[in-house]
């Protein structure tokens, strides 16, 4: 009965993939037109309230490439970073920045990864890497505990999340990379997992064509959920019983237009028929919090946009450049398919850029500008001054004021 119940809800919600033109006026859900009030450039001014700079120290050991996921937990940043997308690892700095260690090994020994996608921190503050067909722990110092083996059924596919968050009844949430049925996942510590969540054969199918920065988010009250070219994001109830559609993406003028997938499609066929489209849009990463939400987006040539929401006014506001008019004044920040935000801690954007860009803000500067940061923000100046172009990573901690 339970399952049959779980079943009428989620078909249900499953309906707001649908959505064509205005056809949203009569739900409940929330449309944020994302880009009706579009500009090419937005001043840090509209939005920001202040940024800290965490630069990230540079080692022969901790040569940063790809950040695609940054967790700040116990003043610790966790950070797992790719070479190209390949050999990901994962490091830990200190709240300022300095390296602590890496906690990184592949292999098939214990402790040893063979398909690292993503981790987390687990309630219990203990670090969990999400493998091919396992689980492995270690504690907050990095010491391998114990790994926990993954047996997923034939009709499921196979067990290589893309995304994993701890729920507060010490499970896992799982985003599933290559989906057979069901995208999502929810397994335990002894590796039993339950699916769920079917957006039919064609969601399926595209989810498997197409990798965003950012599918899965939390915060304290729920989870959130926006799948590879659906418009929709949901809302999912702590204890993953209830799936809700609650903003829908507006994409006018630029909706990708439904279209239809066929049985013998793959990537490379998939990615041809969209080559014929003209210009479209689609969400790349999200994050949600009391006041506002971001969205990451990116467009047929995979240039970026970030567009921000605020919950209380509905204001939207959405650029593809951010012009700096705070710190280094007049620097400007293009976002792209690969510079886009994509995490979070708590009310903040944890937002990853190369030295050179704060580096060129700065030589920029006019003589009074620059005296000006020296005496109102010391450590952007102390930091921008002092970065080398092949140093790691700089992590742009926003605060978000209420617009």
């Amino acid at each position: 009965m339970k399952n049959s119940i779980l079943f009428i809800i989620l078909s249900f919600s499953l309906l707001s993939c649908q959505h064509k033109g205005d056809s949203t006026k009569n739900s409940t859900i929330e449309t944020i037109p994302v880009f009706s009030n579009y500009t090419a450039e937005l001043p840090f001014s509209a939005f920001v309230d202040t940024i800290e700079l965490i630069p990230l120290e540079t080692t022969e050991d901790n040569l940063i490439g790809e950040i695609t996921r940054v967790i700040f937990n116990d003043g610790k940043y966790y950070i797992r970073s790719t070479n190209g997308m390949q050999n990901p690892k994962l490091f830990v700095f200190n709240e300022n920045g300095k390296y602590i260690q890496k906690i990184s090994k592949q292999g098939v020994g214990p402790g040893e990864y063979i398909q690292f996608e993503d981790f987390t921190i687990a309630n219990d503050n203990h670090i969990v890497i999400a493998d091919y067909r396992k689980l492995l722990y270690f504690d907050p110092e990095g010491q391998f505990l114990h790994e926990t083996k993954v047996e997923i059924p034939p009709t499921e596919g196979d067990f290589s999340p893309t995304e994993i968050l701890p729920t507060k009844d010490n499970e896992y949430l799982i985003f599933l990379t290559f989906p057979e049925k069901h995208l999502l996942a929810k397994i335990n510590n002894e590796g039993k997992q339950d699916f769920f969540f079917n957006p039919g054969e064609d969601g399926v199918k595209k989810s498997q064509f197409f990798r965003t920065w950012r599918a899965l988010f939390s915060t304290d009250s729920c989870f959130y959920l926006n799948y590879p070219y659906c418009d929709t994001i949901y809302s999912i109830s702590s204890d993953l019983s209830k799936i809700t559609p609650s903003y829908y993406i507006d994409y006018t003028p630029k909706k990708l237009p439904d279209i239809p997938i066929e049985p013998t499609d793959d990537v490379i066929s998939w990615k041809k028929k969209l080559s014929h489209l003209g210009d479209y849009l689609k969400t790349a990463s999200f994050g949600i919090r009391d006041k506002f939400l971001y969205i990451g987006i990116t467009d047929k040539a995979y240039k970026g946009y970030l567009s921000l929401y605020s919950k209380r006014s509905k204001k939207i506001m959405t650029a593809k450049r951010l012009v700096d008019d705070m710190y280094l004044k007049g620097n400007v920040i293009t976002v792209t398919g690969k510079r886009i935000p994509h995490n979070m801690d708590g009310n903040d954007i944890i937002w990853e850029i190369k030295p050179r860009i704060l580096m060129k803000g700065y030589q920029r500067l006019s003589a009074t500008d620059r005296e000006t940061l020296q005496q109102k923000y010391p450590a952007w100046d102390q930091i921008s001054s002092s970065l080398k172009e092949d140093d790691n990573p700089v992590l742009l901690r926003i605060k978000v004021k209420d617009f």
